[in-house]
């Protein structure tokens, strides 16, 4: 068997791993829970990607791993010498002894979608950052501040925007919606209380009492009332493009040519109510290639590759891990 690499990819909803060969043949790639250590903490993100790792490598060998490169989304959590050890730790209870190079999601996705050195990446899922890649490292970032201090047009944005929308519907200093009752449904448990202002506090104390990234969960509702005709939803859908259209401005030049990935449930794909309104502004305002990775665990296999053998032919081996 062929020297391996693992490419691995923490999200607030998933933990993917990808097994690969040096030769850049992908052989399986796992999905797992959530496995980010901002969201769901450093301990349990470091077991949920042992988990994940430990299928992966069901019918192969762990000893004839060479690299692993693990990319995630608040990267510094992980310059923390006693969070990377508890990573460390929980991989060697999958029997994988090297220690992991640890690299931000904007990285991982940009070397997911191009070999190129150079360029820019929106990334808006769960969050939401504009990241500036120089030699495929972070260079200039806007937002990626979390769902407390920023992540606007995100899913977790879309989510509390839904709820703030179905509030003032309810309390009639907003126009109805259709969020309302697909809110109210979601958060609460039975029918919504009658008199508008306890119908307002179930929904406050409802969206109070969950972790935040349960409000990223809401954000489908938002692209189901858009696509139903709602005019409250697609006013949020605007105002979300708008903001990453923002945030893309910050760090990258209207004339750069150089390519612009776009990654993420709400930025990633053209078809839905924010991709489709945010790909006409970045027509509108930019120039270069845009570019949608199809998996982050390709870039993290590809880079661990290249910290093996930087002399190889990276470009050929990069379009075969994306086979």
């Amino acid at each position: 068997m062929a020297d391996l690499v693992i490419g691995a990819d923490l999200g607030g909803t998933s933990t993917r791993v990808t097994v690969a060969t040096t030769a850049g043949v992908r052989l399986v790639t796992v999905e797992g829970g959530g496995g980010n250590p901002t969201t769901h903490g450093v301990a349990r993100a470091a077991a949920e990607l042992a988990r994940t790792a430990r299928r992966a490598l069901t019918d192969l060998d762990p000893g004839e791993v060479r690299a692993i490169v693990i990319g995630l989304a608040g990267r510094a959590t992980l310059d923390d010498p006693q969070a990377r050890q508890t990573f460390t730790d929980a991989l060697a209870t999958a029997h994988i002894t090297i220690n992991p190079d640890f690299v931000g999601d904007a990285e991982v996705a940009f070397c997911s979608a191009t070999p190129e050195p150079d360029g820019t990446v929106l990334l808006a899922g769960t969050g939401a950052m504009a990241v500036r890649i120089r030699d495929r490292r972070v260079d200039t970032t806007s937002d990626g501040l979390g769902w407390l201090l920023g992540d606007e047009g995100s899913a977790y944005w879309l989510g509390r925007e839904a709820v703030r929308a179905s509030i003032a519907a309810i309390c009639g200093t907003g126009p109805p919606t259709t969020l309302t009752g697909a809110i109210s449904a979601a958060l609460l448990d039975g029918p919504p209380p009658d008199h508008p202002h306890h119908h307002r506090s179930a929904l406050i104390r409802a969206a109070n009492v969950q972790p935040p990234i349960a409000l990223a969960a809401l954000a489908p509702l938002v692209t189901q009332a858009e696509t139903q005709g709602d005019v409250v939803a697609a006013a949020v859908c605007d105002l979300a493009a708008e903001r990453l259209a923002k945030m893309l401005a910050d760090v990258r030049e209207a004339t750069d040519p150089a390519p612009l990935v776009m990654v993420g449930s709400v930025a990633g794909d053209p078809r839905t109510p924010v991709g489709r309104r945010l790909r006409t502004l970045i027509a509108a305002h930019f120039t270069g290639d845009v570019l949608t990775p199809a998996d982050g665990t390709v870039g993290a296999a590809w880079l661990a590759v290249r910290s093996l053998h930087p002399g190889a032919p990276l470009t050929d081996i990069h379009t075969r891990l994306r086979r």
